[in-house]
């Protein structure tokens, strides 16, 4: 695999690191490796980043002013969306490596490193992303064709059963009301009988996105 193979598309990194000198080290060599990098000097920085910048992967300093890199991580991991963080720290003792793993970091590179190592360290946590990128979208498509109808892109009896029982259990928990609505379709018959089901079927779908 060629550098510019990195990606099947332009992964998208964010460093956070108070030491200006390896912020602009990192983000130059990753850049040559083809990722769009984005940089932050602190972690509320980083944090504030990541609402509009959505990386692939946090490359994160430990010891820093302000938000250390352990406060840091434990706000990203409050963060819905996941994303792979490496730290990438002068702390080199067994206590912090334990304690950076243990708080969701899924690698720990140790300063002054090796630039191929953190290359290869990269690539190995961007290929894992792009496969659970692709598992989940695989999931939300069998999901999909589980849940909606073929012909009208619309969901199921069971679907909608499922969803209306949800929705009661939610109101008795919260104590509020539920409603549905029930529409019918006035002549929907005839559309069938005078042209076939195929388009009825797009009737339906077309009713049932307005």
């Amino acid at each position: 695999m060629s550098n510019k193979d990195l990606v099947a598309r332009e992964h998208k990194v964010l460093v956070i690191d108070d030491d200006k000198d390896n912020l602009r080290l990192v983000s130059r060599l990753l850049q040559h490796e083809g990722c769009q990098v984005m940089q932050a000097s602190s972690g509320l920085d980083g944090i504030q980043l990541l609402k509009e910048f959505s990386p692939d992967l946090i490359i994160l300093d430990i010891n820093m002013q302000g938000l250390n890199g352990f406060q840091t991580l434990k706000l990203i991991r409050q963060r819905e969306e996941y994303v792979s963080v490496i730290f990438l720290t002068g702390n080199k003792n067994a206590e912090d490596i334990i304690r950076g793993i243990e708080a969701g970091a899924l690698d720990y590179v140790i300063k002054p490193f090796n630039p191929m190592e953190l290359v290869a360290r990269v690539k190995s946590q961007l290929k894992f992303k792009r496969t659970q990128d692709d598992l989940r979208a695989a999931n939300r498509k069998l999901q999909s064709l589980v849940d909606i109808d073929d012909l009208t892109g619309l969901y199921n009896m069971r679907s909608i059963y499922d969803k209306v029982n949800h929705e009661i259990d939610r109101a008795q928990r919260y104590k509020h009301g539920v409603a549905t609505i029930m529409m019918d379709m006035d002549n929907f018959k005839r559309v069938n009988d005078n042209h076939d089901h195929l388009f009825g079927s797009y009737v339906l779908s077309e009713v049932g996105k307005m």
